[in-house]
């Protein structure tokens, strides 16, 4: 926890009389903490867990408070005008709401330059004198307004901090989290039409001073990470009946919450981080897309971070896990970043698991240099896999700028479906090829895997199979049909029939990993290798997406003339196998987007283009590192929320 947000002191007597408005609705939640109103916005006041107090004698009254440390004699009313109007366009918390009563820590208007005093008067705002400083929830002695929630109970103005209160339109989340004391805390609050979930953000003002590169990032996390004091339902009634609030926090989790981040709510998952159909979900109401008709499919397992990543600006990131695909084909259908990382590079443990072995947490963006950033500060090489999990060499993760010589385009997976996409495609690698001098090579994959490996692809895509199903057996199967008897878990297909028939194969098992081990070596020496002036001599290049077609929540929609599904991430086609099993890095970025006739508003529509880059393992801050180049030179940028990501 950080320490800024522990301190709790007494100050001196206040000397000012202190005006907050009573008269805002307000619901105290069964931990005593409060949601109320102002100017049409909802908050939440965390009044359980007091940050500050003042001595003072009035009637009972609450409301919103700004305190500002930092004013001396020689600050004028326009350098703090200039700085309230600068904080209430950076932060969407604070908000003029705020300022009809301020506290600051001077000890009265003869400390203050009588500009000051005068703006404080164009405000009608109620001033307190503390006389020194209060809480350091915004930084210590800085002009920088800090919204703060106040109470005034006889004697006392006790201040909490404050949240605002958004509400999940898109139905991502399957709750809101928020912290309070020394934990985070659920809150059991939907809006009251539609029953949404409202999610908590904390003012980015409190972030001020704090250096850690994830200070104040608003997170949201795949309802499959323990959260200590949250419970982690799996996207499964079934699990959740079995399962109490989390008493640990995940090591993976631990480390964003270590780097300043902040988890703002748990995030809808496929049961069990499956390959979920939309159609199937059956305990949860499937996550929209904000992009095109709304009607577009959020894919697999990690659905509901991608969508949000896509629908909400007052989200930063979400992050994922990602065994066959569920980082890198959601962050596709949603035009987002995302990424699978190298095998290895990060614990999973205390998060759900379908296998160990091939199991990666990854992180859903909209800014890619800021999913650069986040990325480094992530994968923090002690809480690298031990190579007896997944059996792969230990990883060396460079962070240099040795980009590659080479582009892979495989011939058998591309070009895309839609020729409007792939014409999109082949710029992008024009401009790629400008801007780091690489050539582009048109391969055979399915001939390059085969070639490599001496033996069918089908026998990789068997032992991948085996490698998947093993662990989600012996971790999650297994103790929940025990736990769950005499009677059998309902749970949503496609795990229903296959946990009923499951049976645990250790020889297979052990063979599988051992043919990894070898073929992910052959693999690193002769196709993804490194050289004395590149991490990944090639980067391979391919769609997870549906190639410029769209692909729908709806089934029956899938049919219609101009839509397409994706490929089976089992089977041949799929490319995305090659990072599943051979443990590489696979990136998802956005490129562009194209229109579609909808069969739902009747009318065109948008839809992202995006493409995939794998690179060797171990190459991870490499390609991050090509990603800010690519940015530099103008080749990638940002992407916008709501029905189209680029403007």
């Amino acid at each position: 926890m950080n320490p800024k947000y522990t301190l709790a002191m007494l100050w001196p007597t206040a000397i000012a009389a202190l005006t907050v408005s009573n008269s805002s609705s307000s619901i105290l939640l069964d931990n005593q903490d409060q949601i109320f109103s102002a100017n049409n916005t909802q908050y939440l006041a965390v009044t359980s867990d007091i940050i500050s107090s003042v001595s003072y004698s009035s009637d009972p009254a609450q409301g919103p408070v700004t305190y500002i440390s930092g004013l001396t004699s020689s600050t004028t009313g326009d350098e703090l005008e200039d700085v309230i109007k600068s904080s209430l366009e950076q932060d969407d918390v604070f908000s003029e709401a705020f300022l009809g009563t301020i506290l600051v820590s001077a000890g009265d208007e003869g400390d203050l330059d009588s500009s000051v005093v005068s703006y404080f008067n164009s405000l009608s705002a109620t001033v307190i004198y503390g006389r020194e400083d209060g809480p350091n929830l915004c930084g210590n002695s800085t002009m920088t307004p800090c919204p703060v929630f106040g109470v005034a109970n006889g004697d006392t103005l006790s201040l909490s901090k404050v949240f605002r209160l958004y509400v999940d339109t898109y139905r991502t989340f399957v709750v809101g989290t928020y912290e309070a004391g020394d934990g985070y805390r659920t809150l059991p609050y939907s809006n009251s039409e539609w029953g949404a979930p409202s999610i908590p953000v904390p003012s980015r003002l409190y972030s001020i001073g704090d250096d850690r590169p994830l200070a104040g990032k608003r997170i949201g996390v795949k309802d499959i990470y323990d959260l200590e004091g949250i419970q982690t339902t799996a996207g499964s009634l079934a699990y959740a009946s079995l399962h109490s609030k989390a008493d640990k926090t995940a090591p993976a989790l631990q480390r964003i919450l270590d780097q300043g981040g902040v988890v703002v709510g748990k995030q809808k998952t496929a049961q069990f981080a499956s390959p979920q159909s939309p159609w199937d979900w059956n305990d949860a109401f499937y996550p929209r897309n904000p992009r095109g008709d709304t009607f577009l499919t959020c894919s697999a397992s990690s659905a509901g971070g991608a969508c949000s990543i896509a629908a909400y600006d007052w989200l930063d990131f979400a992050i994922g896990t990602d065994t066959g695909k569920s980082i890198r084909e959601p962050a596709a259908v949603a035009g987002i970043f995302g990424n699978r990382p190298s095998q290895g590079m990060i614990s999973m443990d205390n998060i759900v698991t379908n296998a160990f072995n091939t199991d990666t947490a990854g992180v859903f963006a909209r800014d890619p240099v800021a999913w650069a950033k986040f990325a480094k500060a992530w994968y923090d090489p002690s809480l690298h896999q031990d190579t007896s999990v997944n059996g792969l060499p230990a990883l060396s993760v460079p962070d240099v700028q040795t980009f590659p010589k080479r582009l892979l385009y495989p011939t058998d997976h591309l070009p895309m479906q839609n020729p409007a996409a792939e014409a999109i495609l082949q710029k992008f690698l024009d401009d790629v090829k400008a801007a780091v001098g690489v050539t582009v090579d048109k391969i055979n994959l399915t001939e390059t895997i085969e070639d490599t490996l001496g033996r069918p692809l089908q026998g990789m895509l068997d032992d991948l199979t085996v490698l998947w199903t093993h662990d989600l057996i012996t971790e999650t199967a297994e103790p929940l049909i025990f736990n769950y008897s005499p009677g059998f878990p309902p749970i949503d297909e496609p795990y229903r029939s296959f946990f009923r028939n499951a049976v645990v194969d250790d020889a297979s098992y052990k063979s599988a990993m051992a043919n990894r081990t070898r073929d992910a070596a052959l693999w690193h020496k002769q196709v993804l290798f490194s050289t004395n002036s590149s991490c990944s001599e090639s980067i391979l290049i391919y769609d997870i997406g549906t190639g410029g077609l769209p692909s729908f929540r709806e089934k029956d929609l899938n049919d219609s003339p101009g839509a397409a599904s994706p490929v089976d991430p089992r089977g041949p086609k799929a490319v995305s196998t090659i990072s599943s099993y051979f443990g590489d890095v696979d990136i998802t970025v956005p490129i562009g987007q194209v229109t579609y006739q909808s069969n739902v508003t009747f009318q065109e529509e948008v839809m992202p283009v995006t493409v995939n880059m794998v690179a060797k393992r171990g190459c991870d801050f490499v390609l991050f590192n090509l990603i800010n180049k690519l940015v530099s030179k103008g080749v990638l940028s940002s992407v916008h929320t709501g029905k189209q990501p680029f403007q």
